[in-house]
């Protein structure tokens, strides 16, 4: 493929990124029922994975659906998870927020899917497509961060904290592309970011 076609699948991979992202700020800020923007973002991710699965690129193994570096990148991936999560449990004893098992347990019988599809939306399609048309590591993590923090609006904390998690994400990525470890990874977090640092639980708006 010669460089302006890659430059060309690039430039919409990333824009369809940042459609479907902005759609769901704006859903957000109109507080539409989250089953909603769960559903619309599965669906319009879902229709264009049958896009890339005709196109052929990136392959579903180049995205990061792959299993060959699970060993891998397992142990960075899961050192990162660790810190973070003491960071978010030293953070809520500081802050005397209860950690009830039970909003643990069902966010991390939730979450996973969806954290899959984020990674996919933001590593396996936006982070991939800046490969292409960034020249350099350094913005192409800063702007997989950014994108990702953006999406979470409305909450300070919680736009700090998702930026700090992009640049790790996008770093692992960078050297173990594999979205199953940063889906297990993000869905552990979130499951103690929500009820320990933001006093409550994403799928309360279900």
């Amino acid at each position: 493929m010669d460089r302006a076609a890659s430059r060309r699948i690039a430039l919409l991979d990333a824009g369809v990124v940042a459609g479907a992202s902005l759609a769901y700020v704006a859903a957000e800020a109109l507080r539409v029922e989250k089953r909603w923007t769960f559903l619309g973002a599965a669906l319009l991710l879902g229709a264009y994975g049958l896009h890339l699965a005709r196109r052929r690129s990136p392959s579903w193994r180049e995205a990061g659906f792959r299993a060959d570096n699970l060993r891998a990148g397992l142990l960075p991936c899961a050192a990162f998870t660790a810190a973070a999560a003491g960071g978010l449990a030293a953070w809520g004893r500081a802050s005397g927020a209860p950690l009830r098992t039970s909003d643990v347990l069902l966010l991390l019988a939730l979450y996973p899917a969806w954290a899959l599809l984020q990674q996919f939306a933001f590593q396996g399609l936006l982070h991939r497509a800046l490969m292409v048309l960034l020249p350099s590591p350094a913005p192409r993590v800063l702007a997989v961060a950014t994108a990702f923090a953006a999406v979470h609006a409305g909450d300070p904390v919680l736009v700090l904290l998702t930026f700090a998690a992009g640049i790790a994400w996008s770093l692992l990525y960078r050297r173990w592309p594999n979205l199953w470890l940063l889906a297990a990874s993000h869905a552990v977090l979130a499951a103690l970011a929500y009820p320990l640092v933001l006093g409550g639980a994403p799928l309360s708006r279900l």
